[in-house]
Order: structure tokens, then sequence, then C-alpha cells
């Protein structure tokens, strides 16, 4: 079977194969066993589940890492798909189904990529990494910081059209708490209601959100109440606690202290705290994890100088990915590339075109040769 069919095939079973954040076990186990029949040198799944693959080079390159995530958000209302979500179906040159787009193309890109590369120096992994979609970053972390490794370019492989990504916005969950006094709702002025309190604060802070800090590539910071909930919540009696969930989008040099500072003095009385939660992963490892991603921007003449190699445009998302640890908490350099449109991923009818997904291929071995030629191992 020639490559290109080769390549959409497994694209379709990476489709085909649910993988829900904490549930990524049966992909795992795909990939490791994809990548093994294409000759990596070497293949593994660590504890937290993620799984790599090892293209080793002669030790004279650069080290790089292509990265992407195996997880995907549900399908959503299944009566909006023209086909099932997990179908995986072709259809006029485009592969449908849940996590096409994001990420699972640029999956099989990556690893179809090997196929394009001889003899290299560099050494090559390839990292595709759990619970990126509820906590960005956690898996690549966790990766990088258990192998002891300092890469010299990682290349995130979510969908850019196959231009060069080079930053984002940064994210913070926010859970703003208001307290009150209770008392009988017939008799609304012998209590504080905590629910009028939290109306204040959001009133408040959609007028302020005009005047957010703005950055001239990725925009201004931005601020969306996502949930309220009231305690005791019911009739009759005044809430004494109410608290409201924010998505919180911040841009390079704001701080994470800055922003729960504005958010802390929009009323009286208010709590900001950033959202701590337990993260399960399917082996069984549970991690404690903080809920904010920082922002990161790379506009570098090597950024520009690859877009040229690729004949392709700079461009940044409008979402997060796991460069809020590789290049805003890491400081690696770190550019994004893959096949797909952004706009289509989480949404009914998810599809990527096989077009997109050789033209992937021979991007992605394209960068590995350039950064051959242009990065020395342990620095530019």
């Amino acid at each position: 079977m020639p490559a290109e069919e080769d390549l959409a095939k497994f694209c379709s079973k990476l489709i085909q194969t649910p993988s829900m954040s904490g549930e990524e076990k049966e992909v795992a186990v795909l990939i490791r066993d994809e990548m093994n029949s294409l000759g990596f040198d070497r293949t593994w799944i660590d504890e937290a589940g993620n799984v790599a693959g090892l293209l080793s080079g002669s030790g004279a390159g650069p080290t790089i890492v292509l990265e992407g995530h195996m997880d995907t958000v549900p399908p959503g209302r299944l009566e909006e798909w023209k086909v099932p979500p997990f179908s995986g179906a072709l259809i006029d040159g485009w592969i449908y189904g849940r996590g096409a787009a994001d990420m699972k193309g640029a999956i099989a890109s990556m690893v179809y990529s090997a196929t394009k590369l001889g003899e290299i120096d560099s050494d090559v992994y390839m990292v595709f990494v759990v619970h990126e979609e509820d906590q960005e970053g956690f898996g690549i972390r966790h990766f990088v910081q258990r192998e002891g490794l300092r890469p010299d370019l990682v290349v995130i492989g979510e969908a850019t059209k196959l231009n060069i990504a080079v930053g984002h916005r940064g994210r913070v969950e926010v859970r703003l708490r208001a307290e009150g006094r209770t008392a009988h709702s017939s008799m609304p002025q012998l209590g504080e209601s905590a629910l009028e309190k939290m109306i204040d604060a959001l009133v408040r802070l959609r007028t302020l959100s005009k005047e957010f800090p703005e950055h001239p590539v990725l925009g201004r910071s931005t601020v969306a109440a996502v949930a309220i909930s009231c305690s005791p919540g019911q009739i009759p009696v005044i809430p004494d606690v109410c608290e409201a969930l924010l998505d919180y989008r911040l841009v390079p040099g704001e701080t994470l202290e800055e922003v729960l500072g504005r958010l802390s003095s929009l009323v009286a009385g208010l709590h900001a705290e950033v959202v701590k939660r337990t993260l399960r992963c399917y082996t069984g490892l549970e991690a404690e994890v903080t809920a904010y991603f920082p922002a990161w921007y790379q506009p570098s003449t090597l950024a520009q100088e690859l877009a040229r190699t690729l004949n392709a445009d700079v461009t940044v998302w409008k979402f997060g990915t796991d460069g809020s640890y590789t290049a805003g908490e890491a400081g690696f350099a770190t550019v994004g590339y893959g096949p797909g449109d952004e706009a289509l991923a989480h949404r009914p009818n998810e599809r990527v075109s096989i077009r997109d997904l050789e033209l992937a291929v021979a991007g992605y071995s394209k960068i590995v040769l350039w950064a051959e030629r242009v990065l020395t191992r342990g620095g530019t």
C-alpha cells in the first residue's frame, strides 16, 4: 500500500479510537505500535501515559521534539454530525471525526514523517501527551523533566493551516468568591446578598475589561464568566456565598499576581484564587495541578527563516497549547506547525484534508533537516 494510503488509514484509526482526557490508553498503544512498525529506534509509554518514539541521530545535531496531544474533547450532540464522530470516514478528500483537526491528523503526519528521514544527526523525539485539553503543559512537562531533556527546538503540531505559529495568550482559571449574610428572602434588608455582590463585580468587570493590557500581535487580555453558583441556592434564603468561574486570557508581561489583584479589587470583600484540582491519568498516576498557563511569544529570526523555508506565513494561535510550558515556562525555542484549521476544532463535523496531512509529512521532515543546518546541540 502506498505511503499516502498508510498515512490516511492511520489517521482514520486514530480517530476511530476514542481518547477523551484521562482515557488515552488505547490510542497510546496504537501510536506506539505504529512507530514500532516504522522502525523507530525506541518507543515507550511513561508513567503518566504519554507515548514517545525516538529517532536517534549521530549525536552531532540538535535535540528536536515533535509534540502533540492524544486527548480530545467529547463529540457533543451526535445529531449535529453528518457522520458518526468516531467513524474516521473519508469523504471527498477529507477525514472526518472528533480529533481530526485537533489533533490526530498532526500525530499521523508526525509519525509518518519518519519515513522521509534517512540518516540524521539530530535526536528526534516524537512525544504525544495526555491531558492537554484540560491541563495544557502537564504531559510534556512530565515527559521532559523525567527524561532530563533540554530540547533545542520544540515543534507543536496543533492546527496552523501549515503556517508557523510563534505564540498565544496565556490563560488562568479563576474562582471568584463573594460572601454575605443569610436572611429570610421576604426580608432581604436583614441580610447581605452574596449573589448581588457578585453581580456588581461582574458588571464592573465588563467595564474594566475594556482597559485590560494589550499586546500588539496577540491582542488584548479578555475575561469570560462561564459559571456561577450560590449557597444555599434556594427560596426563601438570601445567599451568603456566591462563586463565579472565570476564564481569563492574559498577554505576555501580565503576571498572575496582577490578574488576581485586579479581580479581587472589583468590589469590597471579593476573593480571587486560581483553580486547583487533581488530575488522574489512565495509568493511575495522580497529580495536583494549578490552572495557570503562561502566555508566550517568540517571533525570532529563526522562526521567520523557518517560515520562508516552508513557504509559510508566520501566525499566532487564538487558543492555548502546550507551548505555555515549553516556551512560556521552560523557555525552550518553540514553534507551531500543523495540518488543519483551528476553526474546525471542538465542533461537529471536525475534519482534516488528506492533502494537508501529506504536506505536513513533508513539512515536519523539512523542519528537522532545516534545524540540523541552523541549530547546534545545546543552543543556536
